[in-house]
């Protein structure tokens, strides 16, 4: 009698870690995994903001209960060139914005906002809009 609930409770040990293996996606992760650079464009001059160190934050796109949310990813700093490069997953969507003192810019790849997708090694441009002048 033991040795069957001891049999039973083995073969469902095996069970349980064959799928916990079996869901294991970390290599698909890594697989998806691009570098994108992200350059802070002043909208007048049209040119790098350049030793100006913007913050740009960066959002994912993600399944909500009933609309589609966007949720902080992380927020980066540009260098003195006025952009960042980061590693991100070609398979979702993404929303860039740039904020400072009286200063806004953003660009988004969601399927909400556009088809394109992210490539690697893909530029993104965020041109800077200044609050003052407005």
């Amino acid at each position: 009698m033991q040795s069957n609930i001891l049999k039973r409770k083995i073969v469902l040990y095996i069970l349980m870690m064959f799928f916990l293996i079996l869901s294991c996606n970390k290599k698909n992760n890594l697989e998806n995994q691009i570098t994108i650079k992200i350059n802070s464009i002043d909208s007048e001059t049209r040119k790098s903001r350049v030793n100006i160190f913007d913050t740009i934050e960066v959002s994912v796109q993600e399944n909500g209960y009933l609309m589609k949310s966007f949720n902080k990813v992380g927020e980066y700093v540009t260098d003195s060139s006025g952009s960042i490069k980061i590693k991100i997953d070609s398979t979702k969507g993404y929303k860039f914005m740039l904020h400072g003192h009286n200063i806004y810019g953003s660009a988004n790849f969601s399927e909400a906002f556009t088809k394109e997708k992210l490539k690697n090694g893909q530029e993104v441009n965020i041109e800077v809009i200044s609050l003052e002048n407005r």
